[in-house]
């Protein structure tokens, strides 16, 4: 096999190497998760206000993760009757994401709830080194995308190309990326990928709701990944 491109008889130039990906989908039948969903978030947050999770730079966040009571969590507590449904829309958008036999093992699911302008840090989901998640998702639940900022990710060798690299001036190098985002997308991304979401309005009556999971992917094709 030639390695070697003759750019010169193509015209070619440029060629990326080694992109990152994200993954969307459309939540089916969204507009029911809402109406189940939301007025339920929004009332356990308001007991969450005050309970930024260690680590985390942001403004009044609120958020579920890690401030629930034990048994009591919306998903994962002791009713699994939300998590059942989620399980079942969540399952159809990752079977079109995987292209061959899979198996995973969630990690953790939690809300996060933005009414008064709140933004959430750059930061991962990669947590512990030990046993890292494979994969992060985020489904926007109620998300209007006039008014709401959507997830912006960042390129994860910034300081390394921006460091070493006279290039990037030269081809209009963005370092951020802003996902196109409307209301139900249900999106997974390499849980190393660093991302942040910017302050929106405040939006009292139309709260950007998301819920967001890390996924640990145990077996896929012939490959098993992670033993336990």
């Amino acid at each position: 096999m030639d390695l070697i491109t003759d750019f010169s008889q193509t015209g070619k130039y440029r060629t990326q190497l080694f992109p990152v990906s994200y993954y969307k989908c459309n939540i089916r039948d969204n507009s029911m998760l809402k109406e189940l969903l939301v007025d339920k978030i929004v009332e356990n947050a308001k007991e969450l206000k005050n309970n930024i999770p260690n680590g985390w730079i942001t403004n009044k966040l609120m958020t579920s993760f890690g401030g629930e009571k034990p048994g009591k969590e919306i998903f994962f507590g002791e009713d699994r009757y939300f998590q059942a449904i989620l399980e079942k829309k969540y399952g159809e958008c990752l079977d079109k994401f995987f292209d061959d036999f899979y198996e995973i093992a969630v990690d953790d699911i939690w809300y996060n709830c933005y009414t008064e302008g709140e933004y959430q840090e750059q930061h991962d989901h990669v947590g512990n080194i030990f046993a890292p998640s494979t994969f992060s998702c985020i489904h926007f639940l109620s998300f209007n995308k006039e008014i709401h900022k959507p997830v912006a990710f960042y390129d994860p060798i910034e300081d390394l190309r921006t460091g070493t690299s006279l290039e990037f001036g030269s081809h209009k190098y963005e370092s951020v990326y802003f996902a196109d985002i409307n209301e139900g997308d249900f999106i997974m991304f390499p849980s190393y990928l660093k991302h942040s979401v910017y302050p929106s309005p405040h939006t009292p009556d139309y709260p950007r709701i998301t819920i967001a999971l890390n996924l640990q992917v145990i077996k896929y094709g012939n490959h098993t990944l992670i033993q336990y």
